[in-house]
Order: C-alpha cells, then sequence, then structure tokens
C-alpha cells in the first residue's frame, strides 16, 4: 500500500517536471488554494487558543467562545483528507485530459487581457453564488443533511478551516460550484487561479468568526453555522449563498437571520445557550 502510494507520487512527480502544461492545468491552480487556505487560517487557529493576543478580538462574532483542541485536530485531519483528494483528482490523467479536450490553455499567447479579467472574474463571482445556493440548499435536505452535511456543520463556532472541514463527499460535490465558473467564462488558467484567490479570501472570511471592517459580513454564515439545521424549521434553509448572498435575498431566505439579529444585536454570547444539535433534534 505504502508503495503504491510513493509510485503514484514519483509518477505524478515525473509527470510535473517533465510537462509544464501539465503542471499550469493541473497542480497550480489547486496547489495555490490550498497553500493560501492555509497562510489564512494558521493565524486564525493560534487566535482561537489565544484569544488575548488576538487583535482581532473586539470583532469576533460569537463572544468568548471557542472550538476545543480536539474539535480542532479533528478538523484539521479532515481538511488535510478532503485537500489530499482534491488534489489527487486535480492531478489524475482523466482531469488533465479532459481540460485539453475543453480546449483550456496555459501559454502566454492566449493569455486573457485585463478588460477580459475585469468581467470574467465578477462573472465567477455571480456564477458560483448561484451553483452553490443550488448545491447548499441540495445539502440541507433531509437524507443529505443527516448523512453527509451534518459534517461541516458540527463546526457550530465558525473559525477559517470550517470552510473546508466537510465529509469529503461534500466537498467533492460542492467543489464543482467552484471549479465551473472560470471554465465556463475563460478558457485560460490564469482566470481560474485568480478566481481561485478570490474565493479563498471570500470562504476564509464567511468562516473566520469575525466581523472585520471594510469586508463583506460575517455574520449571516456565522449564524448559518450556529441555528441553521435540518430539525430547525425556522432556520432550515437561511443564507444559503456566499458573496452578496443575492439568491438569499431573492428567496427571502436572508430575513430571517436580519429579524434576529435586529433582536439580538450582540449575537450569542458566552452566557447565552446557543442551539445545540443532538441526533437530527434541537435540544
Amino acid at each position: 500500500m505504502v508503495s503504491d502510494s510513493w509510485a503514484l507520487v514519483m509518477q505524478l512527480t515525473s509527470q510535473v517536471m517533465a510537462d509544464s502544461h501539465y503542471f499550469r492545468l493541473c497542480v497550480l491552480s489547486t496547489g495555490l488554494s490550498i497553500l493560501l487556505f492555509w497562510c489564512l487560517n494558521v493565524p486564525l487557529l493560534f487566535f482561537n487558543f489565544f484569544p488575548t493576543w488576538n487583535p482581532m478580538e473586539s470583532w469576533k462574532i460569537q463572544k468568548g467562545r471557542y472550538e476545543t483542541r480536539d474539535r480542532v485536530a479533528w478538523m484539521v485531519l479532515t481538511v488535510l483528507v478532503n485537500q489530499t483528494l482534491a488534489m489527487i483528482i486535480s492531478c489524475c490523467n482523466q482531469n488533465y485530459q479532459g481540460l485539453l479536450d475543453a480546449g483550456v490553455k496555459s501559454g502566454m499567447s492566449a493569455i486573457p487581457s485585463v478588460g477580459d479579467l475585469l468581467w470574467q472574474i465578477p462573472a465567477c463571482c455571480m456564477l458560483y453564488d448561484a451553483i452553490f445556493f443550488a448545491c447548499h440548499c441540495l445539502m440541507h435536505t433531509k437524507w443529505l443533511y443527516h448523512n453527509i452535511h451534518k459534517v461541516h456543520h458540527k463546526s457550530k463556532i465558525t473559525i477559517g478551516i470550517s470552510s473546508a472541514y466537510f465529509h469529503p463527499v461534500d466537498y467533492v460535490f460542492s467543489a464543482t460550484a467552484v471549479v465551473l465558473p472560470p471554465i465556463l467564462v475563460s478558457d485560460h488558467v490564469l482566470t481560474t487561479c485568480l478566481w481561485m484567490i478570490v474565493f479563498m479570501f471570500e470562504t476564509t472570511n464567511a468562516h473566520c468568526g469575525y466581523e472585520i471592517p471594510f469586508m463583506p459580513s460575517a455574520k449571516d454564515h456565522d449564524f448559518h453555522h450556529s441555528h441553521s439545521f435540518y430539525s430547525s424549521k425556522e432556520y432550515r434553509f437561511v443564507t444559503m449563498g456566499a458573496f452578496a448572498l443575492v439568491w438569499d435575498r431573492l428567496f427571502g431566505t436572508k430575513e430571517p437571520v436580519d429579524t434576529w439579529w435586529a433582536k439580538n444585536p450582540n449575537g450569542i454570547t458566552k452566557r447565552m445557550k446557543a442551539p445545540i444539535e443532538k441526533d437530527g433534534k434541537t435540544d
């Protein structure tokens, strides 16, 4: 088993070294997103355990509430498994051939202009919001929530790594909302790489647990993690989208969250009993 895994690693390494086109198409965007993920989230993990050293503590949404060491250890392990899976899928020959068949380019001759990127990246944001909203709503249906998506919702106090803390099936399924937009709007890997940077900042901000000035509000998605689960009839489907929550506004799934925040401007605090889900029921 170990020898087979090592042989696969060596095969992929030799292929990367021999084919720069393969590297740019299959390795660069995924590797860049994983690297950026940990650059953003290692400090957030540190601040979860040492809040007195945290310059952002006054912006924390759930005041005085932190994830435990055991929970974080399991979350980190799950994230590493998911990211390894993502890298394997990204680097496999089937993905490479599929990108070649789709005509995706990586060279300088076909690089998109600044003008192209100025519409392609916003288009990726809008497409992602729509696809993710649909996928996320599907994951909040009874069977999929209890058997797959519930893993993600075990993170009730959001920290940055919550953004990749999924059941592996959920992680791969949700990734379709991330990888499809740049393929639909562009035929060059540069668009994909820039989109992945934007996405990584967006999803980390949404799960960071802090209401950071001049950044998109993280309060709505923090509420989604603390209150939205299948057994909650009132909040089963709330703030299901991303970015400006366009589809939540259209379908009215943001209004219950706005109402709750109006009644509870301080959010969930250490002394407040937050909703607890056990075996699909609310205590």
